[in-house]
């Protein structure tokens, strides 16, 4: 089964320099995600494998905003690089803070639930999600 590792924030004595979950399943990266909103809103990396600082970068995954209950941020990383909306909905009143700035309200025109289920699939399938339409960035 790949590994998948789910990060955020800061840990020193993690060899990435951030706070790391591993999961394997769909369910497992529910819970990390769950774990991570339960601390507020923050810049999150979800990617194949293990990765250490100083390491390239690795080749696919994708990057969110996560911890507003109702919109996020998804950015993919790797061929087809591109961002996540839902033209059906309008952007958020205003930015979400998360723990390293603020997204935008254009970048936030996708539920926490969409979001959600892409991380799924990503994690299932070790593609990009299909769930979503993808913009470029």
């Amino acid at each position: 089964m790949t590994v998948y590792t789910i990060a955020w924030g800061v840990d020193d004595d993690d060899p990435s320099g951030q706070r790391t979950i591993q999961v394997e399943s769909p369910d497992e990266a529910d819970a990390a995600l769950d774990q991570v909103a339960a601390e507020g809103p923050a810049l999150v990396v979800v990617h194949e494998g293990l990765w250490a600082e100083g390491d390239p970068p690795p080749p696919l995954g994708m990057q969110i905003v996560w911890g507003h209950p109702e919109r996020a941020l998804l950015t993919w990383l790797g061929p087809g690089a591109g961002r996540a909306v839902d033209e059906n909905i309008p952007p958020w009143p205003e930015p979400i803070g998360y723990d390293q700035g603020e997204a935008m309200p254009d970048r936030t025109r996708i539920t926490a639930g969409q979001v959600r289920e892409a991380v799924r699939e990503y994690v299932r399938t070790g593609s990009r999600p299909a769930n979503v339409t993808w913009v470029s960035t």
